[in-house]
């Protein structure tokens, strides 16, 4: 849409009469032509209508949603010469209210701003913002007592000017900052005429609480025309107070990670480290300032690279009898772009041994060291029955038992089992799995068995394992008595459930047809 043709002086000058006269208690602001609030002209601070003061622009009298209508109305009237808004006064944001911008800079020098349907309304109703001085100028003699101090001095440390000629500065200083103070003085009478010293002091406010200042003296001793120190006294509480805000979360974080049980490391985009606390130069060797390289381990410094490079976080574990757990975590700007990274370092080796006794107690039988009832099952069904060969399950049951145990007790029947379940391991070796099963069954699982006749042989291989392998209890012999049932499934063919029931069946029927300490039957 193109824009209207600029309105000409006498019609701008028509607009503004025309909305002054309809509304005789409007609020009024002249604006530079940089779009910032200026002093009103003579002609228009003497008409009665209530000047705008507070905020540097029309945008300070909005609420943040009509901030983009005020923009869009001031190209307007740039454009167009005048031009006008409905907008929700911040201080009533519940209002709405109409903003007129008309140019007279023809003749004035400045756009005016007028804010009406208020009328009835207080001031107050405009948000004033009391713009607090920051610098005030004070001039001392040679014995630092001070001759003369700006008006500022009166909202930034709660004096009239007067009431501090004639007092010493350093008794405005904060007792802290005495010995500061003066060696700043004594070193600025040291320096030639005309030159200055910057120092950074608390002042005490009339109220009793710490003003801080950046205070430029001037040496201006040696004019004789007006000889003293001229102080430029900027106030930098807000800098400081930001200072000692981001002190107070360094050091917390730094207490924090002094107390918490692992090493933390941060490290910039080049890999240098900026901070470490001890536990972690315990782990990598590193301090502040290292290059995190081929002194740390390669683990570290490998996890290190593909976190910097794409910003991913890496966790591992890595070490020897030490285990430790490494959480890399990657800092960014606000860009997304990567600028570091932290390093956790958890020192996890009882974790580890916990977690590795909590896995052979899931699996291993304490008394026998074979494999479990569960874990025994689980080795069979994840191996699908579907290898290069067939698998053969072995199901072993000790005869007489319960005799052993009733005649000889417990601890007896305990080292007979043992002693089966060594032999078994021993026949079967690296190519099987040996379960006990029950209280006194045992189950050998061996895969790549290429057919019943390798299975009979695994099944004759175990008893000859046990056969005239006599174990001594408390000076009695006992011989193994076992009966061994054989089932063998091809690739693809009877799951583990039938492969376990056809060889448990084997086994009841070599225990019912043996006619010696050992038997052997192969399932049909």
């Amino acid at each position: 849409m193109a824009d209207e043709p600029k309105l000409d002086p006498a019609g701008r000058e028509a607009v503004l009469a025309a909305t002054l006269a309809q509304h005789p208690g409007t609020f009024i602001a002249a604006v530079a032509p940089t779009g910032l609030f200026t002093d009103l002209p003579d002609e228009l601070a003497v008409t009665g209508h209530r000047p705008i003061e507070g905020p540097r622009s029309a945008l300070g009298l909005v609420t943040p949603d009509d901030q983009r209508i005020v923009i869009d109305a001031w190209h307007r009237a740039l454009n167009e010469g005048v031009a006008n808004c409905l907008v929700h006064p911040v201080a009533a944001p519940d209002r709405q209210v109409r903003l007129h911008i008309i140019d007279l800079t023809h003749r004035l020098g400045v756009f005016v701003a007028l804010l009406t349907g208020m009328e009835e309304h207080e001031a107050a109703l405009i948000p004033h913002q009391e713009v607090r001085p920051r610098l005030v100028t004070m001039h001392k003699d040679q014995t630092a007592v001070i001759n003369a101090a700006g008006p500022e001095v009166g909202p930034l440390l709660g004096y009239a000017p007067s009431e501090l000629v004639g007092t010493r500065s350093l008794d405005l200083v904060h007792p802290d900052d005495h010995e500061r103070a003066i060696a700043s003085w004594m070193d600025l009478l040291s320096t030639p005429d005309g030159s200055a010293r910057r120092v950074r002091l608390r002042h005490l406010h009339r109220d009793g609480h710490a003003v801080w200042f950046e205070i430029t003296n001037h040496n201006h001793l040696a004019d004789p025309s007006n000889p003293g120190v001229v102080a430029e006294m900027l106030d930098i509480s807000d800098e400081m107070a930001a200072q000692e805000a981001v002190r107070a979360a360094e050091q917390l974080m730094r207490r924090l990670t002094e107390t918490l049980p692992m090493g933390i490391l941060q490290i910039g985009a080049d890999r240098r480290v900026s901070f470490v606390n001890d536990r972690a130069t315990g782990h990598v060797g590193a301090r502040v300032g290292d290059l995190l390289g081929d002194a740390q381990p390669a683990e570290i410094v490998a996890a290190v690279a593909e976190v910097l490079a794409s910003g991913q976080d890496v966790d591992l574990e890595y070490g020897g009898v030490r285990r430790i757990r490494a959480n890399l975590r990657a800092l960014t700007d606000d860009g997304g772009a990567v600028t570091g990274a932290i390093i956790c370092l958890a020192d996890v080796t009882e974790d580890v041994r916990l977690r590795e006794e909590l896995r052979h107690r899931a699996t291993y039988d304490p008394l026998t060291g074979c494999h479990n009832r569960a874990a025994t099952l689980a080795v069979l069904a994840a191996g699908d029955l579907d290898g290069h060969a067939g698998t053969a399950a072995v199901f072993c049951d000790l005869n007489g038992f319960k005799q052993v145990n009733d005649r000889y007790g417990h601890a007896a029947g305990d080292r007979l089992l043992t002693h089966v379940a060594s032999r078994l391991r021993l026949a079967v070796g690296a190519s099987g799995v040996v379960g006990r099963i029950g209280g006194d069954e045992f189950l050998v699982i061996c895969r790549d068995v290429a057919g019943t006749d390798q299975a009979r042989q695994i099944g004759a291989d175990l008893l000859a394992a046990l056969d005239g392998s006599p174990v001594e209890v408390d000076g009695h012999v006992l011989l193994p008595q076992v009966s061994v049932g054989v089932a063998w499934s091809p690739p693809g063919g009877a799951g583990p459930d039938d492969l376990v029931a056809r060889a448990d069946a084997a086994m009841y029927e070599a225990k019912k047809t043996r006619t010696g300490p050992l038997a052997l039957v192969l399932a049909r």
